[in-house]
């Protein structure tokens, strides 16, 4: 699980020392499967200024903010991992 804001980066290592041995010729590619939600700080976008509340598997979409997110048995990673505060963005024209 990773949270992210705009301007983050993630690397990623795991160890390759199990994987056979990649045969002459060939070239060993890896593939990143994600699943997530993108929710960014347009004024168009529900609650954008903030992290929270945080979707999940088989909400309703249309209902994204408004609807209690109900609470998984694996939800104790949300204390220990997201701890970190974004302040709010304030969205204004400037002058041309």
């Amino acid at each position: 699980m990773v949270l992210l804001n705009g301007g983050d980066e993630v690397t990623l290592q795991f160890a390759t020392d199990r994987l056979p041995p990649v045969a002459a010729g060939q070239v060993r590619d890896f593939f990143l499967y994600a699943v997530g939600w993108d929710k960014d700080s347009d004024f168009h976008v529900e609650l954008g200024w903030q992290v929270g509340p945080l979707p999940w598997h088989g909400m309703d979409d249309q209902l994204y903010g408004h609807q209690p997110r109900p609470t998984f048995p694996n939800d104790a990673w949300m204390a220990k991992y997201n701890t970190r505060w974004v302040a709010p963005q304030t969205l204004r024209r400037k002058p041309l």
